[in-house]
């Protein structure tokens, strides 16, 4: 029989097993963090070289999904068959806004700057936070209203056109990713009695299937085998991370990991600016500020979170 001073010792050990594992988590979600916005500054790297859109997206869909599956076999992630019609219905669903986040995401590049696209898709919260309280039953409270007010805010002082245009195109297709993004979220959510490796598997083959008509709107990819082979390279950095992230997510809670991937964001703005050369406004600035403010004040609230956390976890990346 253990006497008190084992089972202190048992405690102490699983505590600091936890501890071990939740810094391991925090670590490969920062590296997720840090691919995530590689990919995107690749995006407006190959967009400016003359890469076409279809030639971006085909190879990074392609190799990423290759990567997800190589992850899952080597984590020996267990099979799991749709168990019905409705919930098939569901994946396609969130394969199809899983597809047009990124698409809508990579157009907005060529209208506007890197760092303004992402902070725009970033309104994700947000969003969501507005269908929850208007379909899902939410409370609207005046922490959730003071957040809304200031991603508004947040978000005219970056999109508001000027002199030379009566319509921000890049700051709408940003707007438009973060509302599929929030598709993608709720239809996730009501996949929740899957886990997060079969849904991710399912939503990227549907995001392969897509290119089929894609393809034929918009014709073959075409480009270099270096361009090639550094859009492979960077499909393959997103599966590889898309398994980081869900790993970490069974380590530590939703509203942490929603914390760490804001790192997302000043790792884009840093590599703008450093490889781009694309140095804000002072009212972009101003805006990013806002956005982030009001993102914190979303993740960071603590009423009614056990149900709403998982609106709120940015739950796959595509």
């Amino acid at each position: 029989m253990r006497n008190k001073k084992d089972f202190n010792h048992v405690q102490l050990h699983d505590s600091g097993v936890k501890l071990e594992a939740r810094r391991l988590a925090v670590i490969v979600l920062a590296f997720a963090a840090l691919a995530w916005a590689v990919s995107g500054i690749s995006y407006k790297y190959f967009a400016d070289a003359g890469i076409t859109f279809i030639t971006l997206f085909a190879v990074t869909r392609v190799f990423k999904l290759i990567a997800v599956y190589a992850s899952l076999r080597a984590g020996k992630a267990a099979k799991e068959p749709i168990k019905n019609w409705p919930e098939a219905l569901l994946i396609i669903l969130n394969g199809i806004f899983s597809t047009t986040t990124p698409v809508l995401f990579i157009l907005a590049l060529n209208y506007t700057t890197l760092s303004n696209t992402y902070f725009l898709h970033y309104t994700m919260p947000a969003w969501v936070m507005i269908f929850a309280v208007s379909f899902l039953g939410e409370r609207m409270s005046a922490r959730k209203a003071a957040a809304i007010a200031i991603m508004a805010a947040g978000v005219f002082m970056i999109a508001r056109p000027d002199a030379s245009q009566a319509v921000n195109m890049g700051a709408m297709l940003a707007i438009a990713s973060a509302i599929s993004y929030t598709g993608d979220v709720v239809t996730a959510r009501e996949l929740r009695d899957y886990s997060y490796h079969t849904v991710t598997l399912y939503t990227n083959v549907i995001q392969v299937i897509a290119l089929v008509p894609l393809m034929l709107i918009l014709g073959l990819p075409s480009a270099g085998t270096l361009d090639i082979a550094a859009l492979a390279i960077i499909g393959a950095m997103l599966g590889a991370a898309s398994y980081a992230y869900y790993f970490a997510l069974e380590k530590i809670e939703a509203s942490a990991a929603a914390l760490v991937n804001l790192l997302e964001l000043f790792f884009a703005a840093a590599l703008a600016f450093f490889l781009l050369g694309e140095a804000p406004h002072a009212s972009d600035a101003a805006g990013y500020a806002l956005i982030l403010s009001a993102i914190l004040i979303i993740v960071l609230r603590k009423s009614d979170i056990e149900n709403f956390e998982r609106l709120l976890h940015f739950p796959k990346k595509h």
